[in-house]
């Protein structure tokens, strides 16, 4: 599908302005931003990535899949040196807009094109987005926006000296409050849909615009609040320094079971971040966990093996009122703390499975004063990537027809799920969207 990138530009700046109109001028006031953009690179709407095999000239599943693709700003996975294509996959062509990696310092370029097919690399139906952007400036968004109408991305590296990627976002004209967290309608295996390497537990965010919560304290203009949570690393919120109340606190639409807790802030912070679970149903203390903001928090092993987490704990305490925060923190145990040493801008910690309605924080510096800035922080619970999935809050469909909105995976001949033994054998025929459920693999054609 061809389609005029001056119209296609036109098209997501009247979407943009057309989302800012619709924000209610007293939900801006109170920090809930309606129009920031849903990140579309991500394994829970259905994207996957694949890395180009040169001597094979295929696209073949990567380890770098299940941590630039899940939804938890602390794990992350080397890119290689030299030039390497890397591919991401939407289940469905979305007009896009920006993209940028949340990466560590590195030497080389990265280089964007998008296309209607999955192309090998160099082929003629690839448009060049951006060429040669310098790693350093990947963390933020790119200085000049573009509209493209994409199935795939093909982001081409050519790094003298790697480090890991954390995260990678491609922005549209979606917002992300326009999204929903719904059960499947049976489990699965994410395996059987984006290849061998998956984070389901991390995969979905509670602390997310999509899950329909929002920071109900923090410091600065209420107006700004939201951007510890609105999928875009170059943007945060500040933290004051506090000693019985909490600096920040972020309000879940409804009660979860939390269990872990990443953090992306500034270079150079230095202090002590304790978390706290309030509204919690009555249960004995959790255990408290430690960590330090180094290394061996930001990678967690990537999953070969999945598993459910749990039961949603839906019928936990109910919702606490927005600003309901003025709990004596002096006298309550964390269930977690990050610290900071000043060596690392992200940190993460996994802590004993704690039920409550609102994720507290209280952060205490090693200069007294000094606020945090918080430019992500994700939460995750029990809703793993086999029993939940992403979904617009309303799908198109013809008139008299009556959807779920979900899709069995394709059976086999024996009625079970599988991946198919390789990548780039045959022309799988095309199938119709249906969010959060994508065929793996995507339509490789074959090498020339």
């Amino acid at each position: 599908m061809k389609v005029n990138l001056i119209l296609a530009a036109s098209l997501a700046f009247a979407s943009a302005a057309a989302q800012a109109d619709n924000v209610d001028p007293a939900s801006a006031k109170a920090g809930i931003t309606s129009n920031a953009p849903k990140n579309l690179a991500r394994q829970h709407l259905g994207a996957n990535m694949l890395q180009y095999d040169a001597a094979n000239q295929a696209y073949v599943p990567t380890e770098a899949a299940a941590a630039w693709l899940d939804d938890d700003i602390a794990t992350g996975w080397p890119a290689q040196t030299g030039v390497q294509d890397y591919l991401l996959a939407l289940p469905e062509a979305e007009l896009v807009n920006n993209f940028c990696i949340s990466a560590r310092s590195a030497t080389g370029t990265v280089s964007l094109y998008a296309g209607d097919e999955a192309a090998l690399p160099g082929a003629k139906s690839w448009t060049l987005i951006e060429k040669d952007v310098p790693v350093e400036s990947i963390n933020e968004k790119l200085g000049r926006p573009f509209g493209r109408f994409a199935k795939y991305l093909l982001i081409e590296s050519n790094l003298t000296e790697s480090g890991p990627w954390y995260s990678i976002y491609v922005y549209g004209e979606r917002a992300a409050t326009a999204y929903h967290i719904q059960e499947r309608a049976q489990p699965v295996d994410p395996r059987t849909v984006f290849g061998p390497y998956t984070n389901p537990a991390t995969s979905i965010s509670l602390s997310s615009l999509y899950a329909h919560c929002k920071v109900a304290t923090a410091g600065g203009d209420a107006a700004s609040w939201n951007n510890a949570i609105d999928d875009d690393p170059s943007t945060g919120t500040f933290v004051a320094a506090t000693q019985n109340e909490p600096g920040l606190a972020i309000q879940y639409d409804k009660s979860y079971a939390v269990q872990r807790v990443s953090v992306l802030t500034d270079a150079g912070t230095k202090g002590k971040l304790e978390f706290f679970v309030e509204n919690a149903a009555p249960a004995a203390p959790a255990a408290g966990a430690t960590t330090s903001a180094d290394d061996k928090s930001q990678y967690i092993k990537v999953a070969n093996e999945t598993a459910a987490l749990g039961s949603d704990s839906t019928a936990a305490a109910p919702v606490a009122a927005a600003g309901s925060t003025s709990t004596d923190l002096t006298k309550q145990t964390p269930v977690a703390t990050v610290n900071f040493d000043g060596s690392t801008t992200r940190a993460s910690v996994d802590f004993t499975p704690t039920t409550g309605a609102m994720l507290v924080a209280r952060w205490t510096p090693d200069t007294a004063g000094t606020p945090l800035n918080v430019r992500e922080l994700n939460s995750f619970g029990n809703l793993a990537l086999n029993d939940y999935e992403l979904a617009p809050d309303a799908v198109a469909e013809g008139p008299g027809t009556e959807t779920s909105g979900k899709e069995e995976i394709p059976a086999n001949g024996d009625g079970k799920t599988a991946l198919p033994p390789s990548i780039g054998e045959g022309l799988p025929a095309k199938t119709a969207f249906i969010p959060g459920v994508p065929v793996f693999p995507p339509n490789i054609p074959f090498s020339p």
